[in-house]
């Protein structure tokens, strides 16, 4: 976005998503320079809202080349390495197929107003080098890199030094692996992200075979700086959560196309909450949607769900929020009207935003690296 002063109805800004209505924004060399409630009289208004740009937090962009190829069959069927459906796809597609695919993907997030995703990239390094081609002009591609041999703590090391001279991340699909190559990821230096409690079926899986359930085995083996899913919780695993205080990722719509069912609200009390959209193959990376979905479906207040994706997101990622000082970096609505009973209250503009955002314009607003 050029330099220059933006007036809207009504704006959610700060780490707090403070309500200022109206509000004006001036942007100077790409960043916030003033913030301030009011606008000249008799300006028009640019935008109805402006919020911080959402990020996805866990999607898997490459399998969009694959859409509703799993459809009615059970989640295990679809995306369990090394034989689920999704992987036997991955093996047989070409790179080129999966560049494009990819880039598809995150074009399509761009068009639901979302200029940022954390991509779990299977494939080893050449999967991540891939992913990285794809995104190149994106704005904020955060690829999470996974070895290709899982079961090889000695190889899984040799490809997870290469990883870390490309990503800063590794994304481990689930902890019914070796005990020694989970510490080897562990011990890289990397930052860790694993899927985990997704279903009972899986936990009492793990139970059975390494006496704990997944996040247990996570925390002690693993120590992720997240997990994602954790549609189902004990007792121990909330205690764990909340003594590592690692990043929760709820992946609400993708639990329920799967028919998993969603976390109990009162086991995600106080817990650091994300949202992502998951798997391409089943759910479009549409953040707004999620948020809508994360409120209604797992307890989330509406103002909770959208700061899951704007500010709190921002913070884990080291991401812009909507502050003076910050690069720009916001969307701005167009054709939502604002009732008077929503400008009263961050909430009741959040809920509203989140229930008819689907009508109006979105446009991202990012200020030009400096």
């Amino acid at each position: 976005m050029k330099d220059g002063v933006l007036t809207a109805e009504a704006g959610l800004v700060g780490r707090d998503l403070e309500l200022l209505s109206p509000i004006t924004i001036e942007i100077e060399d790409g960043r916030v320079r003033r913030i301030e409630e009011g606008r000249e009289p008799g300006a028009d208004d640019d935008f109805d809202v402006v919020l911080p740009a959402p990020f996805n937090a866990h999607v898997h962009a490459a399998d969009w080349a694959f859409r509703h190829a799993g459809l009615g069959m059970p989640l295990e069927k679809v995306v369990a390495p090394p034989d689920g459906l999704k992987h036997r796809l991955l093996e047989k597609v070409g790179e080129r197929e999966l560049e494009v695919s990819i880039r598809d993907f995150l074009e399509t997030s761009l068009s639901f107003g979302c200029p940022g995703v954390a991509d779990f990239r299977e494939g080893g390094v050449e999967g991540l080098k891939l992913g990285l081609r794809a995104a190149e002009g994106f704005p904020t591609y955060v690829p999470m890199g996974r070895p290709k041999a899982l079961d090889d703590p000695e190889r899984v090391e040799e490809e997870l030094r290469v990883l870390s001279e490309l990503t800063e991340f590794v994304g481990i699909p689930d902890v019914h692996l070796p005990d020694d190559v989970l510490e080897a990821v562990r011990d890289s230096g990397l930052r860790v992200y694993v899927h985990a409690n997704e279903n009972w079926r899986s936990v009492r899986e793990c139970v059975r075979e390494h006496g704990a359930t997944e996040i247990e085995r996570a925390v002690d083996l693993l120590e992720p700086e997240g997990i994602v899913h954790c549609v189902v919780l004990t007792d121990r695993d909330r205690e764990l959560l909340e003594e590592l205080d690692p990043v929760v990722i709820l992946c609400p719509r993708s639990n329920d196309y799967y028919r998993l069912g969603n976390p109990d609200p009162r086991r995600l009390r106080g817990l650091r909450v994300l949202l992502g959209t998951d798997n391409g193959m089943s759910v479009e990376p549409d953040p707004w949607a999620e948020a809508y979905h994360a409120w209604i479906r797992t307890g989330l207040s509406p103002l909770g769900a959208l700061r899951a994706l704007t500010v709190e997101a921002a913070s884990v990622f080291d991401l812009p929020i909507l502050e003076e000082g910050r690069r720009l970096s916001a969307v701005g609505l167009k054709g939502l009207p604002l009732p008077e009973t929503v400008l009263g209250s961050r909430q009741r503009l959040a809920a509203h935003v989140l229930q008819l955002i689907k009508t109006s314009r979105v446009h991202v607003l990012l200020g030009a690296e400096s």
